[in-house]
């Protein structure tokens, strides 16, 4: 389904102000790569890369995930219209070093698998596509840094694809707000796209997004991604969608995929 993939990726670059700062056709040739390795990623800059949405302008409170409880305090999750900033300050981003992003990749994707066996049936298989860490080239003026995962799920020839990516985006990087971002993929990707934004806490956006769009055999896929934007200026992406050239139902709901975007486990 790497077609499906495209639909829960986009360029996210504003038009209006912040004044972009790439050029639109290295947008195309990277939205392409990134078609074939079924990715999904986002990065925060005035012309950032995102993959968001679900609602459009207005905002349902059905949409948004329950707070899941923690120790300290869960922060409070509010639907919004996607105008808060991110990343919160400055833009100025703690980076990791390549060898703790390096050390972390197999711990994040066995905690991921821990984490989807008990969403899923038993007896489902999972099964691990790709596991990659890595400095990726961004279409904006910054790029991301971080580790990218893809689970297949389901029976061979009807299951599905989840990818999840976790990232730091590099410095320096520039802000923006999630409608800006959702404007642009409805022009980059499809007009049907619809999105919905949450803030979380005090500097958190959450995004989700969803989309049908055809994949290389012409079916028609819907793909849902959720996008957990955090307070320190790291983000995970988790994109869904079905098996090229088969059209069924998602096995998660927007919901369940953003409490799987929101696991504190998934951290560099």
């Amino acid at each position: 389904m790497d077609e499906q993939m495209l639909a829960r990726e986009f360029t996210a670059a504003v038009r209006t102000e912040p004044p972009l700062g790439f050029d639109p056709d290295e947008v195309v040739t990277r939205v392409a790569r990134r078609r074939h390795r079924r990715r999904t990623i986002l990065l925060a800059c005035a012309g950032v890369v995102v993959a968001a949405a679900v609602a459009a302008v207005a905002i349902p409170r059905a949409g948004v995930p329950a707070q899941p409880a923690s120790p300290g305090g869960a922060p409070r999750i509010v639907p919004s219209a996607g105008e808060r900033w991110w990343p919160p300050g400055t833009g100025e981003i703690v980076q990791p070093s390549d060898a703790r992003i390096s050390a972390q990749a197999p711990r994040i994707a066995e905690h991921l698998e821990e984490v989807l066996r008990k969403m899923r049936p038993p007896a489902e298989p999972i099964r691990r596509d790709s596991l990659t860490s890595a400095h990726f080239g961004g279409i904006m003026p910054t790029s991301q840094r971080g580790v990218a995962i893809t689970e297949r799920g389901g029976p061979e020839a009807t299951g599905y694809s989840l990818t999840v990516e976790v990232f730091v985006p590099t410095n320096p990087v520039t802000r923006f707000q999630p409608r800006q971002l959702c404007a642009e993929m409805k022009v980059q990707i499809t007009p049907s796209t619809t999105c919905r934004y949450a803030d979380v806490g005090t500097s958190g956006i959450l995004m989700t997004s969803e989309a049908d769009t055809p994949d290389r055999e012409g079916t028609m896929q819907h793909g849902i991604t959720v996008t957990d934007f955090r307070a320190d200026g790291s983000y995970v992406v988790v994109s869904l969608g079905g098996t090229v050239g088969v059209r069924g139902p998602l096995p998660l709901t927007a919901e369940e995929l953003a409490t799987l975007a929101r696991d504190p486990g998934l951290t560099l």
